[in-house]
């Protein structure tokens, strides 16, 4: 493997693109390693001799959903659902794990505070970062409703600073309104895309990550949770109100139409880039085996990582992940009910999932792929997710 990657010239330095953040390296950009995890390759050891001696660099990708950590009460007001504390010591074991796995690059969704979040993690770890926020409500800057979420929830791509990371664009995938780094003014969810490319040993690849609407993988499924709860004798109805059945409906018909945006705009950015391959890390909020994931590889042509070397692997596991208790609950701490949309999104998010992916698209070879994020680190876990971890051969001659 050429170590031109590893160069002090290909640092990246500068760059005209505000939402691009160098990480300067520091004396201290590591955190102590966490426990030992699920083994993955060391960086300095990822060769794959049975491609032969002209195969390509290895390229490893950590992926995760990093969790917000709250709910809205109000179109104003945002609360946490976790104890004080809790998410810096979450930060703490996302760090941790990062440092051991060494990735090339980490995406990440739902992102909370933006760009504080983000920045802080790419500056513990000294990658370089771009970063897009996807949902913040009525704002300038850090001023606005509703409070106490920076410029609101987002996106986030890191990579090693010798990678020469650079932005080559965002794709809204639904929602109405204006959301910019900057300001904001959308009073329903948004959904985006974002995408970079980076040159590893003189290949070039474009990483992405997004996260679509989150909704019931099918009609049956909604209907199906909504006579759970009331069963449970959450609701009193045995029958949905009819606004909640059209808002289900609709959602499912966004997500939908947000996983064929999402595949177009891949296919354009291959075009536009030479056919470059694409790493990506998502949270699709279905699971692998469910049709329109299936119609998403079938379209794109790409492999799924984990369900391709871990086939049944959760990522959402509510009996093994203590984050997941504080989405469950039907009540307010104070005893209020919840509307009748988190209501049965408490109930969804009652049942063991994989709503994360790592995809490859042709260009790439799939070597190995796990589960990350799925140990405490001092007895906590970084997320309500657990992430995945792949490593792929990119093909190709060097530029």
């Amino acid at each position: 493997m050429s170590h031109d990657r590893h160069s002090p010239e290909a640092w990246r330095t500068q760059t005209s693109d505000p939402d691009f953040v160098h990480a300067p390296p520091t004396a201290d950009s590591h955190a102590p390693p966490g426990p030992p995890f699920r083994a993955s390759t060391p960086r300095t050891e990822r060769i794959a001799p049975a491609f032969g001696a002209d195969a390509g660099p290895i390229v490893r990708i950590v992926n995760l959903n990093t969790w917000i950590g709250c709910l809205p009460r109000t179109l104003t007001r945002v609360v946490p659902i976790e104890p004080p504390g809790h998410k810096q010591k979450r930060i703490a074991a996302l760090v941790a794990e990062l440092t051991e796995r060494a990735p090339d690059v980490i995406t990440l969704q739902e992102c909370l505070p933006m760009p504080g979040f983000a920045k802080d993690l790419a500056r513990s770890l000294g990658y370089d970062l771009v970063w897009r926020v996807a949902n913040s409500g009525l704002r300038i800057g850090s001023f606005g409703l509703p409070t106490g979420v920076g410029r609101g929830e987002g996106l986030a791509i890191l990579a090693r600073r010798e990678l020469g990371m650079r932005k080559i664009g965002t794709k809204r995938l639904s929602g109405i309104g204006l959301v910019t780094n900057i300001c904001a003014f959308h009073a329903g969810p948004m959904r985006f895309a974002i995408a970079v490319k980076v040159v590893i040993d003189g290949r070039p690849l474009i990483v992405v990550t997004s996260h679509v609407s989150y909704s019931f993988p099918s009609r049956e499924a909604f209907h199906v949770g909504w006579a759970e709860l009331h069963r449970r004798a959450v609701v009193k109805h045995p029958d949905p109100p009819r606004w909640l059945s059209r808002m289900a409906k609709d959602n499912d018909q966004v997500r939908d139409k947000e996983l064929q945006r999402l595949a177009r705009w891949l296919a354009t950015l291959r075009r536009r880039h030479g056919g470059a391959p694409v790493l990506m890390g998502v949270d699709f909020n279905l699971d692998p085996e469910t049709p329109q994931v299936l119609d998403f590889l079938a379209v794109t042509r790409m492999v799924n990582a984990l369900h391709d070397r871990e086939p049944g692997m959760l990522t959402w596991d509510p009996g093994g992940n203590d984050n997941i208790s504080f989405d469950l609950d039907y009540r307010w701490p104070d005893g209020a009910d919840k509307s009748p949309i988190l209501q049965l999104m408490a109930y969804l998010d009652s049942i063991p999932q994989c709503p994360d992916h790592v995809m490859l698209s042709p260009g790439l070879t799939l070597t190995d792929a796990g589960r990350a994020f799925d140990r405490p680190v001092d007895g906590v876990l970084a997320s309500d997710h657990y992430g995945i971890w792949a490593d792929a051969v990119l093909a190709g001659p060097a530029r």
